[in-house]
């Protein structure tokens, strides 16, 4: 690899922002784009839900990510804007759910994958690709 992973441009630039950008300019591929690079980075953290099938095209209805005690959910409810949420998870058992926007779940989304990809060569790829 040419740069050191603290050199990659889009490590400079933030992954929050630069996903907030990508989410902003379509939300639908944007989250078809997330699950993909979520499934190769963080299998064991991430579930993807895909509704469709037979004779339509499979489309993710709902990326589940589970860090720690906490499970961050980003929906897509078919018509309007995504749903994002953050449920606090106590020895198996789900205590409070909250709504909260999406740019917030970014925010902390990108924190859980910067600490990931500080040790993770899979995830970094992943990573790259998607906002690179």
């Amino acid at each position: 690899m040419a740069d050191s992973f603290e050199e990659q441009e889009w490590l400079k630039f933030g992954v929050a922002a630069t996903l907030s950008k990508q989410y902003a300019a379509d939300q639908r591929l944007f989250l078809d784009q997330l699950a993909i690079m979520l499934d190769s980075a963080l299998p064991d953290e991430a579930e993807v839900v895909r509704r469709g099938g037979l004779f339509s095209k499979k489309t993710v209805a709902k990326i589940i990510l589970t860090f720690g005690e906490y499970r961050y959910t980003l929906e897509d409810p078919g018509r309007g804007p995504l749903l994002a949420s953050r449920t606090r998870i106590v020895r198996g058992i789900a205590l409070k759910t909250d709504s909260i926007p999406v740019e917030d779940w970014l925010q902390e989304l990108s924190a859980h994958l910067d600490e990931r990809v500080k040790t993770n060569a899979a995830a970094r790829e992943a990573l790259g690709r998607l906002v690179g």
